[in-house]
């Protein structure tokens, strides 16, 4: 019996992951190949997304690993301004019926938990579990401990969906009935499995 369904952020409720658009974005904005940022980018998101440091500290250490010089009211908005929505998934988290729980268990940062926990549409969302508010990232174990914790829903109860595989393979190694969201044509099959009376997300409010 299925009690409980929780949510990754990016790559599930935004077209592709949060951080390959906003490499794109800041390549764009510094004039800088995506190839000589990704990197440096990518390292400093997983202590950012731990906690370790607020979005001025985040910008500076950017700037000093990459040479780029971008103002920091300018930082802001490209960072902020890189969420590519997918309507599909938004819409779709509505729908969920009133017996099931509802949670979200990101791997982010500060300033974009805001913008979720602020946003209407994730109002179905009963628990937030951030990794830097919870001080560890998936695929810890201890991260979906944390997310069992706050549903009070034991992991075989719980379906949980995310886009990246080894987060979805560290929750079915916990008991989680996880489901893998590459495109939504393909997590509907695999959602009408396992959750069979909730309709899947529409592929069609994408096109």
């Amino acid at each position: 019996m299925i009690r409980a369904l929780a949510f990754d952020w990016g790559g599930v409720f935004t077209e592709g992951t949060f951080d390959a658009a906003a490499v794109r974005a800041l390549a764009r904005a510094t004039g800088r190949p995506e190839e000589d940022l990704r990197d440096p980018y990518l390292a400093l998101m997983a202590r950012f997304e731990e906690g370790a440091f607020d979005l001025p500290t985040f910008h500076r250490r950017f700037s000093e690993a990459t040479g780029t010089a971008l103002e920091a009211d300018a930082f802001r908005a490209t960072f902020l301004g890189a969420i590519p929505e997918r309507r599909s998934t938004i819409a779709f988290l509505a729908t969920l019926p009133d017996r099931y729980r509802v949670g979200m268990l990101s791997n982010n940062v500060p300033v974009l938990c805001d913008l979720v926990r602020d946003d209407r549409r994730f109002g179905r969302i009963e628990r937030f579990l951030f990794s830097n508010e919870i001080g560890v990232r998936k695929p810890d174990p201890a991260a979906f401990a944390a997310l069992e914790r706050a549903l009070d829903v034991p992991p075989h109860e719980t379906v949980f969906v995310d886009d990246a595989e080894r987060n979805v393979a560290a929750a079915r190694e916990l008991g989680f009935q996880a489901i893998l969201l590459d495109t939504v044509p393909r997590f509907a099959e695999r959602w009408r499995v396992v959750v069979p009376d909730v309709p899947p997300p529409d592929p069609e409010l994408d096109a």
